[in-house]
C-alpha cells in the first residue's frame, strides 16, 4: 500500500472519528447545561426556554472548539503511538511532517541524470580548478625544454604573394 493510499484511508477513518467525537461532545455539553439549568438554577417556563436556547448555542460553539483541540491531541497520540510518521504523507503530519519532508528531500536530491550516470561522486566539483576553488584561475602550463618542440616562424610564410612573383 502506497503512502497516498494509506494516508487517504487514515484521513477517512480520522474524519469519521472526528464527526462522532464532535457529536458526543456537543450533546454531552448540552445535556450537562440543561441539567444545570433545570436542577441547580431552577428556571422554568419562559425564562428556562430563553436560557436553554442561549446555552445550546454556547454549548455548540464550545463543543466545536473543544473537539478541535482534542482531535489534534488524539491524532498526535495515535501517530506517535503506532509509529505512523513514515507511513503517512508528510503534508498530513503538520510541523512534524515538514521536518520529515525536509530531511527526506535533503537525502534524495533531484537530478535530471539517471543514477547510473552519476556514479559514486558525492560532491559537485563543477567549475573548480585544480586548486579547489571556483575563481577561474588556471596556472600556465610549464613545459620541459626536452618535451617541447620549437618551430620558428618563417616571415615569408606571412608575406603573401607579393614577394614570390
Amino acid at each position: 500500500m502506497t503512502k497516498k493510499n494509506f494516508s487517504l484511508l487514515f484521513l477517512l477513518a480520522a474524519t469519521a472519528v472526528n464527526i462522532l467525537m464532535t457529536l458526543v461532545i456537543i450533546i454531552g455539553l448540552i445535556v450537562i447545561a440543561m441539567m444545570v439549568i433545570k436542577y441547580l438554577v431552577g428556571l422554568e417556563g419562559q425564562n428556562a426556554a430563553a436560557a436553554i436556547s442561549i446555552t445550546c448555542t454556547v454549548c455548540f460553539i464550545a463543543g466545536i472548539v473543544l473537539d478541535m483541540f482534542l482531535y489534534a491531541k488524539l491524532m498526535d497520540l495515535v501517530i506517535t503511538r503506532f509509529h505512523l510518521e513514515d507511513k503517512l504523507d508528510p503534508r498530513m503530519l503538520g510541523k512534524r511532517g515538514a521536518a520529515l519532508a525536509a530531511k527526506e528531500k535533503a537525502s534524495n536530491p533531484k537530478t535530471v541524470l539517471p543514477k547510473s550516470v552519476l556514479g559514486d561522486e558525492e560532491e559537485d566539483t563543477w567549475g573548480q580548478t585544480a586548486y579547489g576553488d571556483n575563481s577561474g584561475y588556471t596556472p600556465e602550463v610549464i613545459l620541459d625544454p626536452e618535451d617541447a618542440t620549437y618551430t620558428p616562424l618563417n616571415p615569408e610564410d606571412f608575406a603573401g604573394s607579393k614577394g614570390k612573383d
